[in-house]
């Protein structure tokens, strides 16, 4: 499907929206294909230090969480194959390599977290698949699922024409970045603590954290993206793609809920990591409200 600039933003809202809310049904391996090595549900629980004694330990989780002194994302080798995207086999090969190069750049910013780092995979699937996290709907483009991986929606990222390929290219990068993000914050514990806030709150507050969520993981997306955008090309018609997807907001698709962020919030967040290369740009949990609209 080609996708001029409109049809873009409001297809990468449903990709972004899609499966990134809390499950109260626990995720399953799929049986059908080797699954990441599951990750803690949440760190250990701490005592309380004189930085917080005011804050429950999931607050401290949130908000001086050690990813955002973990230091800059690395610039690493990332060789994408310069295929077409237009069968699921392909959509599959390319998001393979974006994953490799998500995870050799994530990893020892994790690590230095001192979090003990785990890898995830991606599937790229038709809608009706069962995964992890319940049936690929027909609404679904893509998702996170925790201790089972990415889903993608294949048919979203193909391009109609080579005139497409640049956009659809950069279009999956970005959508990977973003899915990959919640892993990282799954594995240092952040969305298992929003999964509280979430199920505590309701109407607006719960859009709310929602928000600091979503925001969150296109941040840390942006700050992979910043940091390898010479390994990626990100000039010219590209970076022109890049910006096009990272800045969409809920607003570009009034149809949708907001539960991830203004295209203004989303430029702001997405402007600072793209520069800062480093997920210390990214603490959405601790700005005011109006910084998370």
């Amino acid at each position: 499907m080609r996708r001029g600039p409109a049809m873009a933003l409001a297809g990468l809202l449903l990709v972004l929206s899609a499966g990134c809310t809390p499950s109260a049904a626990p995720a399953v391996v799929l049986s059908t294909a080797p699954g990441p090595t599951p990750v803690a549900s949440r760190p250990a629980r701490v005592a309380p230090t004189a930085r917080s004694t005011y804050q429950s330990p999931g607050d401290f989780y949130l908000l001086h969480n050690e990813i955002y002194s973990a230091g800059q994302v690395p610039a690493v080798p990332c060789k994408l194959p310069k295929i077409p995207l237009q069968t699921q086999k392909e959509v599959q090969q390319y998001a393979n390599a974006v994953l490799g190069c998500l995870e050799r750049a994530w990893k020892p910013v994790v690590e230095r977290a001192d979090v003990v780092y785990s890898s995830t995979v991606v599937y790229v699937v038709d809608q009706g698949w069962k995964t992890g996290c319940g049936i690929f709907g027909k609404d679904d483009e893509g998702f996170y699922c925790a201790d089972a991986g990415i889903y993608l929606d294949w048919d979203q990222f193909t391009e109609e024409s080579p005139d497409d390929r640049v956009w659809a290219g950069v279009y999956l990068q970005f959508t990977m970045a973003h899915e990959f993000g919640h892993h990282v914050q799954q594995l240092t514990g952040i969305s298992s603590y929003f999964d509280d806030r979430w199920s505590e709150a309701s109407g607006a507050a719960r859009l709310e954290q929602m928000r600091r969520h979503e925001l969150q993981a296109s941040c840390f997306a942006s700050a992979f993206l910043g940091a390898n955008q010479q390994t990626l090309d990100l000039y010219g018609e590209r970076l022109e793609a890049y910006r096009d997807a990272a800045y969409a907001g809920d607003d570009d698709a009034p149809t949708v809920q907001p539960d991830h962020g203004s295209r203004k919030s989303s430029t702001a967040w997405a402007q600072a990591a793209f520069k800062a290369k480093s997920p210390s740009a990214c603490n959405t949990w601790s700005v005011p409200a109006e910084r998370v609209t």
